[in-house]
């Protein structure tokens, strides 16, 4: 992903550019490690499957000896080890076929966290992870184009509700100092209210 990808989807200012960029970035070595464990995973079902291919294998041997024997006894152990084989086959197959789904969730969830995380810079989060705690992610969809279904409602009432999560391109009023007496909150209640804003604590 670069600007111009960035550009496509609305995003204009630089330093949100940079920063979905970084993440985007630390998203794809994430990818990179999930892609490297599906292949361990991967090459150890192939070492599994292999191992049953020679169980199949000595299968064939066994019924071959059982030529001689009487006819009963040698197509009751073959139906036997038909049965181990096809089971062996199937549980080959469901093997591989969850560590495919598992590296299939893992590549969606990435894309799902980075579509979130580009979409609180963009809104000018100041700390997207404290924004992220108030969504329910669980309503949201991510369509193809990156973009989010559902996040532009949720984020209006987060903003409406914690408006000192954000940037705004007002400028921020300064407190009213007040006389030598305590405010109706106090001084500790003051100075929580003007870290939550972003600002420092009152000088005395």
């Amino acid at each position: 992903m670069n600007k111009d990808d960035l550009k496509k989807l609305g995003i204009e200012d630089e330093a949100v550019q940079k920063k979905i960029i970084v993440l985007h970035g630390k998203d794809i070595e994430k990818l990179k490690a999930t892609n490297e464990t599906a292949k361990v995973d991967a090459e150890a079902a192939k070492v599994e499957i292999d191992g049953l291919k020679v169980q199949v294998k000595e299968a064939g041997v066994t019924i071959d000896g059982f030529k001689n024997m009487d006819v009963e006894s040698v197509k009751k152990s073959a139906d036997e080890w038909k049965l181990k084989a096809e089971q062996a086959g199937i549980d080959a197959k469901e093997q591989i076929g969850k560590i495919r789904t598992d590296g299939e969730k893992q590549v969606s969830d990435l894309k799902f966290d980075h579509a979130v995380e580009g979409a609180l810079l963009k809104a000018k989060a100041k700390n997207p992870k404290a924004v992220r705690a108030l969504l329910k992610t669980e309503n949201l969809k991510l369509n193809e184009d990156g973009t989010l279904l559902g996040l532009d409602e949720q984020l209006k009432g987060i903003v409406a509700e914690n408006d000192y999560l954000f940037e705004t391109d007002e400028d921020t009023p300064g407190f009213v100092k007040g006389t030598k007496t305590d405010g109706v909150l106090g001084d500790a209640v003051t100075n929580a209210a003007r870290e939550a804003a972003g600002l420092p604590a009152e000088q005395e």
